[in-house]
Parts: C-alpha cells; sequence; structure tokens
C-alpha cells in the first residue's frame, strides 16, 4: 500500500493484490481519524476560547453632548475565561492577555429624550501598536423610543496585554443616558 503525499490516505497500487474491503476499511479508517484530528478537535477547542463578556444591566450612565464618554460595565463580568475584566480594577477597559484574531461585537442604549435631533456614534478603541484602530457606528437619535447602537469588528492583537474600551459620543442639544452596554471579545 502507498499513502497520500499531504494527507497519508492508504490507497493500493497496482502491484499490491486485489483486497478491496480491506483496502477500503483501511482508507475509511484513515479519514475518520484524520477529521478526528483535524476537525472535531480544533472544534472542541474552540469552546474555551479566550472570551469575555462585560456588562451593565443596572443603573444608567450619563453622556454628556459632545464629548467622547468610555463606557462603563458592572462590577462582575457575564463571562470570562482568561482574566480580560476587572471591574475592581476599571469599569471600563478589557485588557486582552493572549494574542490573536478576536471578534469584538459592543452595543449600547441611549434613552429616549423626547427631544428630535442629533445623531450618536460608538466606537471600539484599542491601546494595541503605534495607531490606534477606531471601529464602530452611528445613528440618528429616536426622540420616542430608545437609540441601539452596534459595531462588530475583527481585531489582531499581537502584543499583550493591550487593552480595548468602548465610547460613546453624541450631538443631541441636551444630555443622554446611557442604560444598557456591553461588550464582548472571543479568540478566533
Amino acid at each position: 500500500m502507498a499513502t497520500t503525499v499531504n494527507r497519508g490516505y492508504p490507497y493500493p497500487e497496482y502491484t499490491n493484490g486485489a483486497d478491496f474491503p480491506a483496502q477500503v476499511q483501511a482508507f475509511a479508517t484513515a479519514v475518520d481519524t484524520d477529521l478526528a484530528n483535524n476537525l472535531r478537535d480544533p472544534a472542541l477547542l474552540a469552546l474555551d476560547a479566550p472570551s469575555v463578556r462585560a456588562f451593565r444591566g443596572t443603573g444608567t450612565q450619563n453622556i454628556p453632548t459632545g464629548v467622547n464618554t468610555t463606557l462603563q460595565y458592572d462590577l462582575l463580568p457575564t463571562y470570562d475565561n482568561d482574566n480580560m475584566y476587572d471591574g475592581t480594577v476599571s469599569l471600563t477597559n478589557i485588557t486582552v492577555q493572549t494574542p490573536g484574531v478576536y471578534l469584538i461585537t459592543g452595543s449600547v442604549n441611549l434613552a429616549q429624550t423626547g427631544v428630535a435631533g442629533g445623531s450618536a456614534a460608538l466606537i471600539v478603541m484599542s491601546s494595541g501598536g503605534v495607531v490606534q484602530n477606531p471601529v464602530g457606528d452611528s445613528r440618528e437619535i429616536d426622540n420616542d423610543k430608545p437609540t441601539s447602537i452596534s459595531c462588530t469588528t475583527l481585531h489582531n492583537v499581537a502584543v499583550v496585554p493591550e487593552t480595548i474600551t468602548m465610547f460613546v459620543r453624541h450631538n443631541h442639544a441636551g444630555a443622554l443616558t446611557a442604560s444598557i452596554a456591553q461588550i464582548t471579545m472571543t479568540r478566533i
């Protein structure tokens, strides 16, 4: 029997005797082992990828007009398996401990004001590298219902620790309040 160059799957050569059941079984076993080692195991490991979710579900945060206001979260994270959020040190910072590419999602709800006009932006910022890497989204402010803004990005963390924060800014005539805010990061 010979084997394929890249994956090592066995196959019969012309000089081998014909034993179709044994040859098919050897091939099937090799494929099954390859799939288990190269697909299932990495997928299971991904379940334990470094992840964090910081959330503020209690109280509100004042957001003044024309000022970048870093969003704050509750004291304890919803989930954190890599020590990225410590509310006793900072209620605003996610500190990435493990290098890699991260999927970052952030959102904020701004309370209705009863007054039309203005827009708001949500920005995710990084302390890493020479140039900061802002990513975000903006939208007009609703006057009769909460305004929800969210953004999602991929971010490469090459040097750790790296601090990730999220801020909101608006140009509405008066101050706004942020009721719910969250940031979620998962290494992919």
